[in-house]
């Protein structure tokens, strides 16, 4: 069972938290694209139902904005300049 701590109570709230906002559709679109970008990388979480590092539900953690794998997998949630440059330089393209 995963330990309640302060940063995992956060972690939970600010998820959460941005989950609804997309689902009101108040959610940025390079913060939308990251989220795509963070499942696609997390397929194994998503199988296991479960973050190998942190333990949380994949389709809910994608949305808190720190990365919980010290940036192994993918960075903190980017500002839309850093998301853009971030792209180019890992040449990732968005369907839109």
């Amino acid at each position: 069972m995963k330990k309640i701590t302060i940063k995992n109570v956060k972690s939970f709230i600010r998820g959460h938290y941005n989950l609804y906002l997309d689902k009101l559709g108040m959610y940025p679109k390079h913060k939308q694209e990251q989220i795509l970008y963070r499942i696609s990388l997390c397929s194994d979480c998503v199988s296991n139902k479960g973050c190998k590092n942190c333990g949380c539900p994949p389709h809910k953690k994608v949305y808190d904005d720190k990365s919980c794998n010290d940036g192994e997998r993918f960075p903190d949630m980017l500002n839309e300049v850093e998301w853009d440059k971030f792209k180019i330089d890992n040449k990732i393209t968005v369907d839109e």
